[in-house]
């Protein structure tokens, strides 16, 4: 099993050979993560929610998070990528929020690449995990997001014949699904309650929290933690302000219910948070 380590937060790389099955069972099972499988040589054999998958060569597995794997087998010659992305990445693109909404994606999870997009998604995948691995210097967390994003538009496509009803990205649901992500995405570091949002799609608070937990199985309250903590890390991370100054640029009654509030959501204060970064740095 090769480690490589992520340059940025939302995507953590691992390849597994026959060898490392268990590991990847074991670290791979009822995640908060989107997980993408590329299964580049060798067969996979596992249960996926309870249901039997035989998986050849070339193929790509969409694991929903939460997903509950079981049985896991592979042949003596198995090569296997698996991207974890979390949550707050596929919140910033729109699409994926369909997907994870998709019961059809739920059950048919595997799919064996042609080859007429075998080549460039392979391709895809190997120049990830080339700039992912790379120095400071050598590549930035923006050429990794921007890759990701290409294969993730590559996949998207692959999985729209097994969304049976396309209707489903037109339906009322989607659309405030949509709506309420741009909106998350463009106020949410500012925006911390679920009226606002409720008020700017005018839908009640209670529907819209509703829908939100139903399509997407995350409350709503979760996904708006997402942006605050990631705009409070990136603060963190790349400007010399105080924890007042960042409490204050995000909007914060006062400091003390920045720091509650960042460590109910990380586990950690915003300080220690900063202080692992510049040792990891």
């Amino acid at each position: 099993m090769i480690d490589i380590k992520p340059k940025f937060e939302g995507l953590y790389i691992e390849k597994y050979k026959a060898d490392g099955i268990a590991e990847f069972q074991k670290r791979s099972t009822k995640l908060n993560k989107l997980l993408l499988c590329f299964v580049s040589a060798g067969k996979l054999n596992l249960h996926i929610n309870g249901l039997p998958f035989n998986i050849d060569d070339h193929s790509v597995i969409m694991l929903l998070p939460d997903t509950d794997l079981a049985n896991v087998s592979c042949s003596d010659d198995l090569e296997l990528s698996v991207f974890y992305i979390s949550l707050d990445f596929i919140s910033t693109y729109s699409f994926l929020t369909v997907l994870l909404a998709s019961d059809e994606i739920k059950f048919n999870p595997a799919i064996q690449v042609e080859n007429s997009a075998k080549r460039l998604i392979w391709s895809t995948v190997k120049l990830i995990q080339d700039y992912n691995s790379r120095i400071k210097e050598e590549s930035t967390p923006e050429s990794v997001q921007y890759l990701l994003y290409a294969l993730l538009e590559l996949v998207s496509k692959l999985y729209l014949p097994v969304i049976k009803n396309n209707s489903l990205l037109q339906t009322r649901s989607q659309d405030i699904i949509e709506r309420f992500f741009e909106l998350l995405n463009e106020h949410g570091h500012l925006q911390r309650s679920v009226l606002f949002y409720s008020d700017q799609l005018h839908l009640s608070p209670q529907y819209l929290s509703s829908l939100i937990k139903k399509e997407t199985g995350k409350p709503i309250k979760q996904w708006i933690s997402y942006i605050v903590i990631k705009h409070a890390k990136e603060l963190l991370k790349t400007t010399s302000l105080s924890i007042k100054e960042v409490s204050n640029q995000l909007q914060f009654v006062d400091s003390s219910l920045f720091c509650r509030y960042f460590r109910r959501c990380t586990g950690i204060t915003a300080n220690t948070y900063r202080e692992n970064y510049k040792i990891k740095k």
